[in-house]
C-alpha cells in the first residue's frame, strides 16, 4: 500500500467539482462526486436522535440499490426543517439526476452547517447544474474544500494497493473529509466520502467500512458534541477489474477470511484514520493534538471506556492547553469511566516520562521535564492497566479560548 495523488478522483471512473453557489458569501460550498459506473455503496451516519433530512433521504436510499452520485452542500445543515426539509434533500437528488442523465435513486445527498434554517434551493439548483458542468478527473481538491465550514485544512488523501488473484491488479481507495467542531466518538460533526475502483461484495464493503470507523472516526473528540449530520459514504464501482473481493473464502473443509478483505480492509482503515487525525488537528482553536492509549486492560470495552474518558475530559484538553503538569486529572477521568479499572496497578505515561507507578506519583517527578512534554504539540499519552491484554486508543486536540470565541459568534 501507498499513498498516492488525485483524492476521491484517484479511483478509476470517478470524477468531483466544488462550486459556489451563493449560501457563503465568497467560498465553495457546493460539491458533487459522480462515478460514469454504476456504484454500490455503504454508509455509517450520526447516531443522534435529531437526524438531519439530508442523512434521513440517504439512509433510505442506501437500501434500495446502486448509487452514482453524491450532491453535498455546505453552511446550511437541513437539519431541523420538517417536511420541507426531505423535499429540499429529495429535491437536491432529482436534479443532480436530471444534470447528469441517471435517476434520482442513484443519488445521495449530504448537508451540513446552520441547523434550523431552510435550503436557499434557487441557488442550490443553480449550483448543481454548474457543478454537473464542471466536473473533473482532477476536481478532489475543490470538493474537499466545497464541504468545509470552520475548517482550516483541506482534508484529502488516496492510496493503492495490490489485490492478488489471477495477475495482481491496482486497486485504488480515496477519501475526503470535513469537521473540526462538534466532534465527540460515535461519529462527529463531520462529512467523509470515500471512492474506490476495487470490485467487492456489498457485505465486504459493509463490513469494512464499519471496521475502519469503528477505528478512526468513533475514536476521536474535539469538544464531545454530536451533530444531527454526521455522514460516513464509500461508493465502489469495481472499474479496477481484481477478482471480487469478498468477506470468506471457502476452503475444502471450512471458510476462512479472504486475503484481498484483509488487504482492502487496511487500505480502508488507513484512509479513515489519516482523515479522523486531520479532524482532530483542526479542532476548533486547537493547538495540539494527543493521542491516549490504554493497554492492559481485562476487556476491549474497558479499555475503549477509559480512553474515550480521558480523550474527552475537558479538564485534562484545557491542561494540555495550558501545558499545566496536572497529571491527577488524567487519572480521575480514567476512574470516571465505569470500567473494571484496579488504581493499585496503573502505570501512567506522558510522553517518554514515567508519572505514575501503582497508582501513585513516581518518586521525585521532574514537573519542569513534565510541562516541556505538554508543551509540544503532538503529545502521546499511555495508561497501562496491567490487568490484562486488551488496548484502545482515541485521539484528541485542547480546548482553549479560541474554540469558545469561535463558536459564540457562529451564527
Amino acid at each position: 500500500m501507498k499513498e498516492i495523488e488525485g483524492g476521491i478522483t484517484a479511483p478509476l471512473g470517478f470524477k468531483s467539482c466544488g462550486v459556489h453557489c451563493g449560501i457563503k458569501k465568497n467560498k465553495l460550498d457546493l460539491a458533487l462526486i459522480y462515478s460514469r459506473f454504476p456504484s454500490i455503496a455503504a454508509g455509517m451516519f450520526t447516531t443522534n436522535k435529531v437526524k438531519a433530512a439530508p442523512v434521513i433521504v440517504s439512509q433510505r436510499k442506501l437500501r434500495r440499490g446502486s448509487i452514482r452520485a453524491i450532491v453535498v452542500n455546505s453552511g446550511n445543515a437541513n437539519a431541523c426543517t420538517g417536511k420541507r426539509g426531505i423535499d429540499d434533500a429529495n429535491r437536491m437528488c432529482e436534479i443532480t439526476a436530471q444534470e447528469l442523465g441517471i435517476t434520482s435513486e442513484e443519488v445521495l445527498v449530504a448537508s451540513t452547517g446552520i441547523i434550523g434554517e431552510y435550503l436557499p434551493m434557487n441557488k442550490i439548483e443553480e449550483g448543481i447544474k454548474l457543478a454537473a458542468k464542471s466536473l473533473s478527473s482532477t476536481g478532489s481538491k475543490m470538493s474537499a474544500e466545497a464541504i468545509t465550514t470552520t475548517d482550516k485544512l483541506i482534508k484529502e488523501i488516496a492510496v493503492e494497493t495490490d489485490i492478488s488473484g489471477q495477475g495482481k491488479k491496482k486497486v485504488k481507495i480515496g477519501g475526503i473529509a470535513k469537521g473540526s467542531g462538534m466532534i465527540a466518538p460515535n461519529l462527529a460533526t463531520m462529512l467523509c466520502f470515500i471512492t474506490t475502483d476495487a470490485c467487492i461484495t456489498e457485505d465486504a464493503l459493509k463490513e469494512s467500512l464499519q471496521k475502519a470507523v469503528n477505528f478512526s472516526f468513533n475514536q476521536i473528540s474535539v469538544d464531545g458534541d454530536m451533530s444531527t449530520n454526521d455522514t460516513v459514504i464509500i461508493m465502489a464501482n469495481g472499474e479496477a477489474g481484481n477478482k471480487k473481493i469478498k468477506t470468506w473464502r471457502k476452503k475444502p473443509t471450512l471458510r476462512v477470511k479472504d486475503e484481498n478483505f484483509e488487504k482492502f480492509s487496511e487500505a480502508l482503515c488507513y484512509i479513515c484514520t489519516y482523515l479522523a487525525k486531520m479532524i482532530v488537528r483542526d479542532g476548533e482553536g486547537a493547538t495540539k493534538m494527543f493521542e491516549i492509549k490504554v493497554e492492559g486492560a481485562p476487556f476491549p470495552k474497558d479499555a475503549r471506556r477509559i480512553a474515550r474518558a480521558v480523550a474527552t475530559s475537558n479538564l485534562v484538553k484545557t491542561a494540555i492547553a495550558g501545558a499545566s503538569p496536572n497529571w491527577g486529572r488524567i487519572m480521575a477521568a480514567a476512574g470516571s469511566a465505569h470500567s473494571k479499572l484496579k488504581p493499585d496497578r496503573i502505570e501512567l505515561f506522558v510522553g517518554d516520562l514515567l508519572v505514575v507507578k501503582n497508582g501513585q506519583a513516581v518518586e521525585g517527578l521532574s514537573v519542569s521535564r513534565l510541562k516541556e512534554i505538554l508543551a509540544k504539540d503532538d503529545i502521546r499519552i499511555v495508561i497501562r492497566l496491567n490487568q490484562g491484554n486488551c488496548m484502545a486508543t482515541f485521539w484528541g486536540c485542547d480546548l482553549t479560548e479560541k474554540y469558545v470565541k469561535i463558536n459564540k459568534r457562529y451564527i
